[in-house]
């Protein structure tokens, strides 16, 4: 699979490896391994495509590693020589730290869960109703913009919620990581409204919400870019991105209604698909940091 292949070992399937780095095959990395070995990074090094690819757990060591990868590949670098004192065997960053670095994400997690509440009447049906979808054109009339957006916030039963809040952290916050927060915003705001616009326009009903058809925007921008770009946050293994899309076409079938009350919000998720492509599409030069 390339960039984002899962690695196997032993027969067991590994989804969260991250591919750093590319070597030609003739390189020997051996030292480099060692080098990073006793500094108490996890990784791994394999062939992929006729190269060398470096592996690691934690996106979070990634800025680093590329930056002394840039300058081991330059030369810069003498691993025999390199002093180990002073260095500190790397830890992963806690569940708070990785929080505080994506805020957007924290706070369409609360928003969500604030959602499922408003819909469970504990805010009153006043609050509710200022959430709810209403048609561009009253949108526009009224001055109530937001409604545009704010049915992404609503969710209808608690496993709604906590699978849509769990894929907003595992791919959200490669996203916020990668856009940069304010454009991860802006990503959110277009790519939700045109989903809500999707569902509306097919469904015909104003009674709608949920995160995913901002999740499945998500899943089309990594789809695509990563068909481009190299960048560690956007390897998302395929296997992942081929489940998302099954789930797609299941749920178009109509067989998970059977299954649930109420129905799935098909166009919105289909919406929100094409919406997170052509994202991908129209900022392919952007974010090259």
């Amino acid at each position: 699979m390339g960039l984002c292949r899962s690695l196997t070992n032993h027969g067991h399937v590994i989804l969260n490896w991250i591919a750093v780095k590319y070597f030609s095959l003739d390189q020997d990395l051996r030292e480099l391994s060692n080098y990073l070995r006793a500094r108490g990074l996890q990784h791994r090094i394999t062939e992929e495509q006729g190269q060398q690819c470096l592996w690691v757990l934690d996106e979070a060591v990634i800025p680093a590693l590329q930056e002394f990868l840039a300058q081991y590949s330059q030369g810069a670098v003498n691993l025999e020589i390199a002093p180990a004192a002073g260095v500190v065997s790397y830890s992963p960053p806690s569940l708070l730290q990785q929080a505080i670095q994506v805020p957007i994400v924290l706070c369409l997690i609360a928003l969500s869960v604030f959602g499922y509440f408003l819909v469970d009447g504990y805010f009153g049906q006043a609050l509710f109703n200022e959430f709810k979808f209403t048609p561009l054109k009253f949108a526009l009339s009224s001055g109530e913009i937001w409604r545009l957006l704010t049915p992404a916030f609503l969710h209808f039963t608690i496993f709604h919620v906590l699978f849509n809040c769990l894929w907003l952290w595992d791919l959200g916050r490669r996203m916020e990581y990668f856009q940069g927060k304010l454009h991860f915003l802006i990503f959110f705001v277009i790519t939700s409204v045109a989903a809500n616009l999707a569902e509306f326009a097919w469904s015909g009903t104003i009674n709608f919400g949920g995160m995913s058809g901002f999740i499945y925007a998500l899943v089309g921008f990594i789809a695509v870019r990563q068909q481009f770009d190299h960048h560690p946050l956007m390897q998302v293994p395929r296997a992942l991105i081929g489940f998302m899309l099954f789930w797609l076409v299941l749920c178009m079938s109509g067989a998970v209604d059977y299954f649930i009350d109420g129905s799935v919000a098909n166009a919105a998720h289909l919406g929100g698909l094409i919406a997170g492509a052509v994202y991908a599409l129209a900022t392919k030069h952007f974010y090259r940091h």
